[in-house]
């Protein structure tokens, strides 16, 4: 007892120094919910448990700090975060922002659509928004200031781009393997399924940085001041190489997401060992100990925030509160579906904020899931409804970190980049309840018809929305018209046959409307 009492102290103190104090007060208040449940109010109350029997479950049974989480985090979490540092040491992140840069600097906004690009290469294998941010924002966001958005538009900007690599496929970050491994759920299915949400938020947040450019008069690059994107990837394709042996060995042979890692690390160091000793005739030692010092600090928070999560599973676990908090979610919503989901997605940013991705996704798991499962939705979209929030946490103010990291770089007010990126991000809100409400989203065991008229009730509901937000087709939208379009895309979120009829046929009307106003604003600058 003595060894438990001082291991979860341990625990506690480590993920303050790590992680600050969000993770620790939240393991406190479980901790100290396991031992006040007599005197709680009836609709969370238990019967109590001692100081032996919770140090007991927490610590010496693998529900507790020596569970899933942190097995999830040493098999599999470590290997990636490996497989990130590798590819970034040997140039892959400078590719990844040059070709992205290449690709749409002839679009109106380049620079911010190639930190929607970058952010997107490079967040779907660092696991980190934070680290995503100080890592592509220190480029993209200069330059989105420079060619006119607002400070407080680039910050956001960035911060919306990062969060969503978490969500992309092939990597995801290192929640989804902790995903993987607590719901048994193969880690290629997940990564298949969470593919088109992921390009549609990534849609939705091009789509509004290219109408905020239209709206502010922001130009092209000149194809002059631009790299080719054929020279770039001609001289850094073999960078995609080991994503390409990662998704080959996922999808195409069927690997673990443990034996996929250690072959796409192999590839990694098979091409950087290889090009140093053609280019600068030595072995690449220095390369390989920064990767070994940054994968080990990279790993040390991730681990610990595992290991606190733990103290909130073991606690969960032990006094039923999964499932009474399933009840309660139940007896609020009155049944309803909808209710309970939006009750779910509040609790999910709640308990996701101010942690890292890992932990914010493993405690929203273990409280809130339940109660998607008990109305019958399926473990891998009820999962998948959880980790979306659980990251989108990283975007909603008040406690919006990737917000507040990138307004540090943009030199911009903390709060006014959270509420943008809140704005920017909304499609981030809305992907989750379509997959719930249209499971061919999904791709999984589901037909292509029923796939194909999910993804065009989604586009059309992002795209409207987005569209309404930023004021700009084209031409400038009217208060009115803004208004339409916004709730067009609400009624095409509605899971019925005559919504979406509305929704697609308003929607076909608005496009024809923005059409009309766009030949008339041509042809008036013509004359």
């Amino acid at each position: 007892m003595v060894a438990g009492l001082i291991l979860i102290l341990l625990i506690l103190e480590t993920s303050r120094q790590a992680i600050g104090l969000a993770l620790p007060i939240i393991a406190i208040v479980f901790l100290a919910y396991a031992v006040l449940g007599p005197y709680l109010p009836n609709i969370i109350a238990h019967r109590g448990y001692d100081l032996t029997y919770i140090t007991s479950y927490v610590c010496w049974t693998n529900e507790g700090i020596f569970g899933t989480p942190i097995g999830a985090a040493v098999s599999f979490v470590v290997l990636y975060i490996i497989f990130g540092e590798l590819l970034d040491k040997f140039g892959a992140g400078k590719f990844f922002i040059d070709i992205a840069y290449a690709l749409t600097g002839r679009m109106r906004g380049g620079p911010a659509e190639a930190a929607v690009l970058s952010s997107a290469l490079m967040g779907s294998i660092n696991g980190s928004a934070v680290a995503n941010v100080v890592t592509t924002g220190t480029f993209t966001i200069p330059l989105m200031k420079k060619v006119g958005y607002n400070k407080n538009y680039a910050g956001a900007v960035e911060a919306v781009a990062s969060t969503g690599g978490q969500i992309l496929p092939p990597v995801m970050g290192a929640a989804a393997f902790v995903m993987a491994d607590m719901t048994g759920i193969a880690y290629s299915t997940i990564i298949i399924a969470a593919l088109i949400p992921g390009i549609l938020y990534y849609v939705s947040l091009a789509a509004a940085v290219y109408f905020e450019a239209g709206r502010l008069g922001i130009m092209p690059e000149e194809s002059s001041k631009l790299q080719s994107a054929r020279l770039i990837l001609k001289q850094g394709y073999y960078h995609l190489l080991p994503i390409v042996v990662l998704i080959v060995c996922l999808l195409g042979f069927g690997f673990s997401a443990s034996y996929s890692a250690i072959f796409s690390i192999a590839s990694i160091l098979m091409i950087g060992i290889v090009r140093t000793y053609l280019l600068e005739k030595r072995f690449p030692w220095k390369e390989l100990k920064d990767v070994a010092l940054h994968a080990a600090k990279s790993s040390i928070p991730v681990t610990i925030a595992c290991a606190s999560a733990g103290i909130v599973i073991g606690i969960v676990s032990m006094t039923g509160l999964g499932v009474r908090f399933a009840q309660i979610v139940f007896q609020l919503s009155g049944g309803n579906l909808f209710l309970m989901l939006f009750m779910t997605m509040i609790a999910c940013i709640i308990l996701g904020m101010g942690l890292p991705s890992t932990a914010a996704y493993v405690i929203a798991a273990t409280v809130a899931s339940p109660a998607l499962l008990k109305a019958g939705i399926l473990p891998l979209a009820s999962n998948l409804f959880v980790f979306y929030f659980a990251i989108i946490s990283f975007i909603t103010p008040p406690v919006a970190m990737a917000a507040y990291a990138a307004s540090g770089i943009a030199e911009s007010d903390s709060m006014k980049t959270g509420v943008q990126a809140f704005k920017l991000g909304i499609a981030g809100f809305i992907i989750p309840f379509l997959f719930i409400y249209y499971p061919g989203l999904l791709i999984v065991d589901t037909p292509f018809s029923e796939t194909l008229y999910a993804l065009v009730i989604a586009l059309c509901s992002v795209l409207l929305i987005a569209a309404s937000f930023e004021g700009w087709v084209g031409v400038r939208i009217n208060p009115l018209l803004r208004i339409i379009m916004f709730v067009l895309g609400c009624i095409a979120l509605i899971p019925n046959p005559i919504a979406d009829t509305v929704g697609l046929g308003g929607a076909a009307v608005v496009v024809l409307v923005l059409v009309l106003m766009n030949r008339k604003a041509k042809a008036a600058t013509i004359r």
